[in-house]
């Protein structure tokens, strides 16, 4: 038997929202990261609960919402209570409940129910227990012992009856204090999935704010496989995505040349746009760092500020001061201006070798300080940028230290066609170059350009011209050297190729075949330019193909250099017809000169090559799953190798890959490389590996080696790491971590 009682007013539901970056606050507030309990992996799929169908809503718009009752028997022994037994329920919307029996009071609105007792609110929260009472307007009442599971705020999108299970556990008693309020007597918390409780919290007390996203609990234990690993008198929490300040879980474990080391940060939230994070580390060899990072978004920008402070390191010569500093800053200004901010600064050449395991990090050389500003028009781009760098490697010489570009000014044209396909545009550019120990001055370069695309589908033809003028005023020329140089240079260029193509069948398909041969001539006629100075500018390497198709052998804006030359290439590809995927691509070429190469960084140098070092590139994806990458860089002349370059890839998944590398470069490098990540048997174990190796030297650069156990409610990672560091001394550094999902990360090294 089923009826519906109207009651005297609806409530309003608190809006739920979600920041990304949550994070769990413990102890008077202590945090740790937090992920809900629906990001699980592919093996430990989230749990889901399903929610009764809605109740029925109201006749017209502003009614309030019918409570709808149910029961194999009905008994109303006062006019106002109604009494059901026998799968009875109690609808009110979206909030429903079930049980042995169900009494409504509709005089105070409030339901009590007995044996095997279901609740699930609003929102999908589900509560089991013996026995309940409550207002159903207000959500407010209290249970017996109780097994709740908290729904996180999004439906399944493909099922709008399902939610995820955000959080679950048990407590001896509940008291429901609102919609989106629980309260909990000696409880059990905890964000595994069902069937993985390795990782819960207990407590005497907590309350739940799901409006807030905020939890509190009073004598907290942390237990790991039922093991306790941490207490705290009281703990606050978030119980879904967002931020609440606090101190993070510390961080400890051991550095060779540091000693013991232990750090406890502490998160500060400042705002929903605004936080920090405050570093404080010790050192037992060392002494104390303190590390601060201040993070920001607003409508039109983003950033970040962080800097390290160790007032006197006692490892470091002399007891220094050390310290590092990052701000990075992206401000868009309006529609067609931006800026953005990067500035990078060490207090001496070996800090990152002496506090970083990352190698591409402690190999750095140059760390950039920029500022620039840029607009971008309908016909014409300009931007505006101070650059320098900071050394962080003291085997470059102060001479051989690039220049500071402060500022420099460019300028350059997006005009559309002219008459008869003509393309014409301009480039300019203005720079001041500094340095301590060289020559400085001003550099102003006018490029205008002038080309006319011929283009069929069966090839193209494209003839350039290029005026590229050049003049400097020099602060401090040496004796006999004009302080004024200039430079005027045409450049006349004919780009052309042609596309043959015959239909084949690979791999039971049908494929297109190409053959694409090209011809690329260039003609520079020689100008002194031995009064120049050399900014930034330098030879270009044939150490990738697209560089065989470059209209000036230099790299920079301070040469243009003499040459009458044509390059010929040649192109093969094999092109899905069904996908148009390109699965091969096949390219050789070579630089043929007509005359000799008398313009030279050097006065007095000249090539007299006839033709440039043979060039081979091939790009192939023969599967799905298998992809390799190859480049030859032969010299004729000598008949060796200058590069060498090789790749080799296979990715059926994330995290199931492995990738082979080999580079060579003639009378520098030889090394071989080779990363890998694999499942054990099991998608729970995966096992990496990171080798660099030199063949030149006989040695490796560096072995990581990982190995990792996912329990779905908790993970365990083991690395280590051996590397040289910037004395060609061997470091080693273990890592053992320690994730309980939802909760904390237990870490040995920093």
């Amino acid at each position: 038997m089923r009826f519906c009682c109207p009651v005297n007013k609806t409530h309003s539901m608190f809006p739920s929202r979600s920041i990304t970056g949550g994070m769990v606050v413990l102890g008077v507030s202590l945090a740790v990261v937090s992920a809900p309990a629906a990001a699980a992996n592919e093996f430990c799929p989230p749990d889901q609960i399903t929610v009764p169908k809605a109740g029925p809503k109201p006749e017209k718009p502003g009614d309030p919402i019918p409570v709808e009752l149910e029961g194999d028997e009905v008994e109303s022994v006062k006019e106002d209570t109604v009494t059901m037994r026998g799968n009875a329920s109690l609808k009110r919307g979206r909030q429903a409940m079930t049980g042995d029996e169900i009494t409504y009071y509709r005089q105070t609105d409030e339901v009590e129910g007995k044996g095997n007792v279901v609740l699930y609110s609003a929102n999908g929260d589900r509560l089991e227990t013996s026995y309940l009472r409550f207002q159903v307007e207000t959500f407010i009442g209290e249970t017996e012992a109780v097994e709740y599971r908290l729904a996180k705020r999004d439906r399944v999108a493909e099922d709008p009856e399902q939610v995820y299970v955000n959080a679950r556990g048990t407590a001896e008693k509940l008291f429901l204090e609102g919609h989106e309020f629980l309260r909990m007597e000696n409880m059990r918390y905890t964000t595994c999935v069902e069937g993985q409780d390795d990782v819960y919290l207990t407590a005497r007390e907590m309350t739940l704010d799901q409006a807030t996203g905020q939890g509190v609990g009073k004598n907290v234990t942390v237990r790991f496989k039922d093991v306790p690993i941490f207490y705290f008198p009281q703990v606050s929490f978030p119980i879904d995505d967002r931020r609440k300040s606090g101190f993070l879980f510390p961080r400890f474990g051991s550095q060779e040349g540091s000693g013991f080391v232990l750090e406890t940060p502490y998160y500060w939230n400042i705002a929903d746009n605004y936080d920090a994070t405050i570093y404080p580390r010790f050192y037992a060899s060392r002494g104390v760092k303190l590390g601060t990072e201040f993070r920001y978004l607003t409508e039109n920008a983003w950033g970040f500020v962080y800097g390290e402070y160790m007032p006197s390191d006692d490892e470091f010569e002399d007891g220094g001061d050390r310290g590092a500093f990052t701000y990075r800053h992206d401000h868009e200004l309006s529609r067609r201006w931006d800026a953005n901010v990067n500035l990078e600064w060490v207090s001496d050449d070996s800090y990152f070798d002496d506090f970083s395991n990352d190698i591409q990090v402690s190999s750095a050389i140059y760390l950039p300080q920029v500022a620039e500003l840029n607009y971008t028009g309908d016909y014409w781009d300009f931007e505006a940028v101070a650059f320098a760098y900071q050394t962080v490697d003291d085997t470059i010489p102060d001479f051989a230290e690039p220049y500071d570009r402060l500022p420099s000014f460019r300028v350059y044209s997006k005009l559309p066609r002219g008459p008869f396909g003509l393309r014409y545009g301009v480039e300019s550019e203005l720079v001041n170059f500094d340095h301590d120990r060289l020559v400085n001055g001003w550099r102003w370069d006018i490029t205008p350009e002038i080309r006319l695309p011929l283009e069929e589908v069966w090839g193209f033809v494209t003839p350039e011209l290029e005026i590229r003028h050049t003049s400097y005023s020099l602060d401090d020329a040496p004796e006999g050297q004009e302080s004024s140089p200039s430079r005027t240079v045409p450049i006349f260029s004919v780009d052309s190729g042609i596309y043959f193509e015959r239909e084949t069948s690979w791999r039971g398909g049908p494929f297109l075949q190409t053959l694409e041969p090209r011809l690329f001539y260039v003609y520079v006629p020689k100008e002194n330019q031995d009064d120049l100075p050399v900014f930034d500018t330098g030879f270009v390497n044939l150490n990738n193909f697209g560089n065989i198709f470059s209209k000036n052998r230099f790299f920079g804006r301070d040469r243009v250099g003499d040459t009458s030359q044509v390059t010929l290439a040649l192109t093969s590809r094999y092109i899905d017809l069904d996908s148009g995927r390109e699965w091969i691509r096949g390219s050789i070429g070579q630089v043929y000169f007509f005359e000799d190469r008398e313009v030279n960084l050097s006065p007095g140098q000249v090539f007299t090559d006839d033709t440039s070092d043979f060039l081979a590139e091939v790009v192939a994806e023969f599967t799905e799953r298998w992809s390799t990458y190859g480049y030859l860089q032969y010299d004729d002349d000598g008949s060796e190798v200058r590069e060498a370059k090789l790749d080799l890839r296979y990715r059926a998944a994330p995290r199931k890959y492995l990738e082979a590398g080999y580079r060579f470069s003639r009378d520098l490098l030889e090394q071989v490389s080779l990363q890998a990540e694999w499942p054990l048997g099991s998608p729970r174990w995966h096992v990496s590996l990171e080798e660099h190796y030199s063949v030149r030297d006989d040695e490796n650069l560096e072995t990581r080696i990982g190995l990792e156990y996912d329990a779905c409610c908790w993970k365990v990672r083991s690395f280590f790491q051996r590397r040289k560091d910037i004395t060609s001394e061997f470091r080693n550094a273990f890592i053992l971590e320690l994730e309980l999902t939802g909760l904390a990360r237990i870490r040995s090294g920093l």
